[in-house]
């Protein structure tokens, strides 16, 4: 079986943002475990999957006023559990683990697992480090390796960068396939800034999985 092979327009995402995600639907494996086809959203096929949400990782503000103001650890939280709660209201339910759930496992495992929100994503800011079925980092794979393997999961999905974009903020998000530490999905969702962003976000994520 393939992984999803189609990426419809997704409300909040620019053309831009479409077409880089068209440019990065996923390359075959030769791992066990792979998606059913999905006609809906582009990442429908993992849903039924294993998958590891991680903690978002960057911010970056603008030269706007609200960005500067922003206080990222706390933007993060809302955002982690917000998503998780979407992903959940939506029907995933339990069948992935979310990004509370690898910090717990960092927590209980503080000798072998990394710090879950540096896991070295630097790399993957750039556009040009995007293309599905290219290796991902070494410090990258090497970091997510222990939180999939003692979390029983092989995908993760990463929140790799939310940047302030004028009144609007970008989330860099990327889905690494962690036994072949190859990149499966890449793409930029676009959502409004200020106070209510990290709940606007993580509906766009959901957006990639489970229709509304």
């Amino acid at each position: 079986m393939e992984r999803p092979t189609g990426c419809g327009y997704i409300p909040g995402m620019t053309r831009a943002a479409v077409a880089l995600a068209l440019s990065l639907l996923a390359a075959p494996s030769a791992a066990a475990q792979k998606p059913a086809p999905a006609a809906g959203p582009p990442l429908a096929g993992f849903a039924a999957l294993q998958v590891s949400v991680f903690p978002a990782q960057l911010w970056r503000a603008d030269t706007t006023a609200w960005s500067r103001g922003v206080t990222w650890a706390a933007v993060r939280a809302a955002f982690d559990s917000t998503l998780q709660a979407t992903l959940e209201e939506r029907g995933l339910g339990r069948k992935w683990a979310y990004a509370s759930d690898v910090v717990r496992i960092a927590k209980r495992n503080p000798t072998y697992a990394s710090d879950p929100y540096a896991l070295g994503v630097v790399r993957l800011r750039a556009p040009a480090e995007l293309k599905a079925g290219d290796p991902i980092p070494t410090v990258l794979g090497d970091n997510l390796r222990p939180f999939t393997a003692l979390g029983d999961t092989r995908y993760a999905l990463i929140p790799i960068e939310v940047r302030a974009q004028g009144a609007e903020v970008v989330l860099r998000l990327v889905l690494v396939d962690t036994r072949s530490r190859t990149l499966t999905w890449g793409g930029e969702l676009l959502a409004p800034g200020g106070p209510r962003m990290a709940e606007a976000l993580a509906q766009r994520v959901a957006d990639l999985i489970i229709e509304p």
